[in-house]
């Protein structure tokens, strides 16, 4: 029968320790590796928390060094080879040490690596994004001042390489016959290129592209150019009546100022010859703006401010002097490099107008055009009926002796918001020309009104046009032509596209665009078969 191990007494039994065992003969064995010394223990631990403490667990000593090759020689080390008893006194006390090997592990589908962050952690949930810790700390050490960051930038350059073989020598193999037969099947533009790549092209086609460019039926080739020199001139203006580049008489300090002041920006033989006018756009009544101020700023922004001068320097506000309109200019280049142009015109208004008063308060009495920014399309379609059914909106008080009494004895009450019907809220977009149009019945306070009382704000008609000039290279541009209005068949519709003028505009500034849908302003267009479209529908006035 089995032997079955005593039960524990005492102490160790709370403790849960099992029993004492008794010390037991054991036979020395001699063993080849290191001695181990015994570790020291610790005096204060020992003595105090001794019977605290559990037994020490034993630890598997080291594998054996392998047995030396077998020899012939007789005399056999006891250590090599063992007896029987010492065979199974080992294999006993192997069996009584507890193996600290660990278990095989789990079988995973994913290899064994270092615990990484979760999905959730690394993707941003709301844009996507992956999150990127690092680059984020390291933006927080770096300082402008203090900080420089090596980058290394290749500069590629179309000027001449001295180490490449010149190929003037290819080109002087073709006889002069062969060049000019050449360029009879290119444009005007090409030929003007070709003479003006090497000295040995210019020989060959001697003064064939002076010839051609100096040709008024070639003056958009022309044009196109002398404007791709437009870079490496800074200090120089293109003139569009004389086709030709002049040198800037004060650099930097160009000022937009009224048309009956003489302002010249450089020496021009044409710069008093009416037939030859400057290139220029109708602004508002009295205000014209000048194309060679867009020029300006577009080179501004485009190559610096040697160049030109801002695009901000062109805003300005101004009240006309023989009305009461007053006017605002702001202007604005976008991603793609077109000049955008937005005008607000103001002016304060009384409900219960007669036709002759709104004609009045509408029309210059000079040249019968409005007071406000319009384009040059502005007598086709309704543009100018809007504004007169806004001014019908605007309530009348009924006036008879007790009403009168009343606003003798009390204050006069502020009139409230007017709201507009669906002919003259919505926005309204020219179809010949990138112009977009809103008119507004809003409360403006009037300062020239001494008292402080509600008499003070008065209901104003405030009118917004916004107009893409296009990117202000040319005077052919398309944007240009069409807002100038010399050039036909453009269909703002398709061109412009969803997006109108405004919201690019109002974008750039603020977060609050028009909310207002885009209709036509010439919903006619299309329908009228026996209308000749380059004349007004005679209802304007």
């Amino acid at each position: 029968m089995a032997e079955v191990a005593p039960r524990p007494q005492g102490l160790r039994a709370k403790l849960g320790f099992g029993p004492k065992k008794k010390a037991s003969t054991r036979k020395l064995v001699k063993k080849n590796g290191p001695r181990e010394e015994p570790m020291p223990a610790d005096p204060v631990r020992q003595s105090s928390f001794d019977f605290f403490t559990a037994p020490p667990i034993p630890q598997r000593p080291p594998p054996p060094p392998p047995p030396p090759p077998f020899s012939s020689s007789s005399d056999h080390s006891p250590l090599t080879i063992r007896g029987k008893k010492s065979m199974e006194y080992q294999a006993q006390r192997n069996d009584s040490v507890p193996s600290t090997k660990a278990a095989p592990r789990k079988l995973s589908k994913l290899p064994h690596q270092i615990p990484q962050q979760r999905h959730e952690d690394v993707i941003d949930k709301d844009t996507g994004e992956r999150k990127d810790l690092t680059e984020m700390m390291h933006a927080f050490s770096y300082q402008d001042d203090v900080d420089e960051v090596d980058e290394i930038e290749t500069i590629v350059t179309t000027d001449y390489d001295p180490f490449l073989p010149d190929g003037a020598t290819l080109l002087a193999r073709a006889s002069p016959e062969l060049w000019l037969l050449i360029s009879d099947y290119l444009s005007p533009l090409d030929v003007a290129n070709l003479a003006s790549t090497c000295r040995m092209m210019t020989y060959r086609l001697g003064n064939l592209s002076y010839k051609l460019l100096r040709n008024p039926a070639n003056r958009t080739h022309r044009l196109d150019f002398l404007l791709s020199m437009d870079r490496k001139l800074p200090d120089y203006l293109f003139c569009f009546p004389c086709a030709q580049w002049h040198l800037r008489t004060h650099p930097g300090e160009e000022t937009l100022k009224p048309p009956q002041v003489l302002n010249p920006l450089f020496r021009c033989p044409n710069s008093t010859n009416v037939l030859l006018p400057p290139p220029r756009i109708r602004i508002s009544e009295g205000r014209l703006l000048p194309f060679i101020f867009l020029q300006l700023a577009k080179r501004h922004w485009a190559y610096g401010p040697t160049y030109g001068i801002p695009a901000q320097s062109l805003s300005r506000r101004w009240k006309d002097a023989y009305s009461p309109w007053s006017h605002e200019s702001t202007y604005y280049i976008q991603g793609n490099g077109h000049v955008l142009m937005r005008i607000k015109s103001q002016v304060f208004v009384e409900g219960g107008m007669t036709p002759a008063g709104k004609r009045m308060l509408l029309y210059s009495r000079g040249d019968y055009t409005p007071y406000f920014s319009v384009c040059a399309h502005w007598q086709k379609g309704i543009l100018t009926t809007i504004p007169k059914c806004a001014l019908d909106h605007i309530r009348v008080p009924k006036v008879n002796v007790m009403n009168t009494v009343k606003n003798k004895a009390y204050a006069n009450k502020a009139v409230g918001p007017v709201s507009l019907c669906s002919v003259c809220q919505p926005m309204r977009r020219c179809t010949e020309c990138p112009s977009e149009y809103l008119f507004e019945l809003k409360l403006v306070e009037d300062k020239s009104i001494k008292s402080h009382g509600p008499e003070r704000f008065r209901q104003a008609l405030l009118v917004t046009r916004w107009s893409d000039l296009g990117p202000a290279r040319s005077t052919e541009d398309v944007e240009w032509a069409a807002v100038a209005g010399d050039m036909a068949g453009y269909d703002s519709i398709a061109e412009i596209g969803k997006r109108g003028v405004s919201g690019i505009f109002e974008a750039a500034f603020t977060d609050a665009t028009p909310g207002q849908r885009i209709l036509s302003m010439d919903p006619k267009k299309g329908r009228r078969r026996k209308a000749n479209p380059e004349e007004d529908d005679g209802e304007w006035y």
